[in-house]
C-alpha cells in the first residue's frame, strides 16, 4: 500500500498529471523533472471534512488581492483531511473556490474552483500528522492553511487558468479513479487467483489435489472470474 501510494499520487493524481495537461511551459520545465526524480513529493489537496466525492462542495477559499507592490496575489484559507502523502509531501496541488471581489483577473467576482501549487514551508501552512483512518500504513493526514499567500504564477496554468479547476478535476481525476486505483486492486486479485490456483494443485487430500474437488473448483472459478472481470475493466478504461 505504501509503495503503490508513493507511485500513484505523483503520476495520476498530484501535480504531474495536472501540469502535463494544463501547466505553463515554465511550470512544466521547473516542476516535472523534480517530480520525476523525487525532489518533489506531491499530494492532492481536495478532500475536506464535509467534501469528498462531492468535490464541488469544497469550502476552501482563496481571495485575489494586490500587494503593496501592485502584484496580484492569492490569500488561501482551507482545512483538508484524508490527504494521501500529506505527512511527507512538500508540494500540494490545492483545490479551492476563488473569490475576486475587485475583478482583478477580469473573470468576475466568483471565478470558481481553482487549483494552485503550494509548497511546504509557506507561512500559514500546516502539514498535519500521520493519520491511519483505516489502519493502513500509507501516509495520510490533514492540511490546514490560514492566510496562506501565493503568487499568481503558482496557479496551475497561470492566472489565465484561474476558475478552471473544476474542469481539471473532472478531466484528470478519471486517471486515478478509473485506471490507477482499479489496476492496483486488479493486480491484487490476480495475484490471489494465481497463488490460490497453484496451491490447489499441490495441496492433496484423499490422494487428490484439492483443486479437483467440486466445492473447491466452484470457489476457484468464482475467483478466476472476478480476476478476469477486474482486469477487463482496467483494460477497457485505458
Amino acid at each position: 500500500g505504501l509503495l503503490s501510494a508513493m507511485v500513484v499520487i505523483p503520476n495520476s493524481l498530484g501535480a504531474a498529471e495536472l501540469l502535463g495537461h494544463y501547466g505553463t511551459d515554465e511550470q512544466k520545465q521547473y516542476y516535472l523533472p523534480k517530480l520525476a526524480n523525487g525532489e518533489f513529493i506531491p499530494c492532492f489537496g481536495l478532500t475536506e471534512p464535509t467534501a469528498g466525492s462531492d468535490a464541488a462542495s469544497i469550502k476552501a477559499e482563496g481571495e485575489v488581492f494586490k500587494d503593496s507592490d501592485g502584484e496580484i496575489k492569492f490569500k488561501l484559507n482551507f482545512r483538508k483531511r484524508y490527504i494521501t502523502l500529506a505527512p511527507v509531501a512538500n508540494l500540494i496541488s490545492l483545490a479551492f473556490k476563488l473569490h475576486d471581489p475587485d475583478n482583478l483577473l477580469g473573470k468576475g467576482a466568483e471565478p470558481g474552483i481553482t487549483v494552485a501549487l503550494v509548497h511546504r514551508g509557506t507561512p500559514g501552512l500546516e502539514m498535519g500528522k500521520h493519520h491511519q483512518p483505516i489502519g493502513d500504513a500509507f501516509y495520510n493526514g490533514p492540511i490546514i492553511g490560514r492566510d496562506v499567500v501565493i503568487d499568481a504564477d503558482e496557479i496551475i496554468g497561470g492566472k489565465e487558468c484561474a476558475g478552471q479547476g473544476w474542469r481539471m478535476l473532472v478531466e484528470c481525476l478519471s486517471v486515478g479513479r478509473a485506471i490507477t486505483l482499479p489496476s492496483n486492486s486488479a493486480g491484487g486479485i490476480k495475484t490471489i487467483a494465481v497463488a490460490t490456483g497453484a496451491y490447489s494443485r499441490i495441496r492433496r487430500q484423499f490422494r487428490l489435489p484439492i483443486g479437483k474437488m467440486e466445492g473447491v473448483e466452484e470457489s476457484l472459478a468464482k475467483l478466476a472470474g472476478y480476476a478476469y472481470s477486474s482486469d477487463a475493466a482496467v483494460s477497457m478504461s485505458t
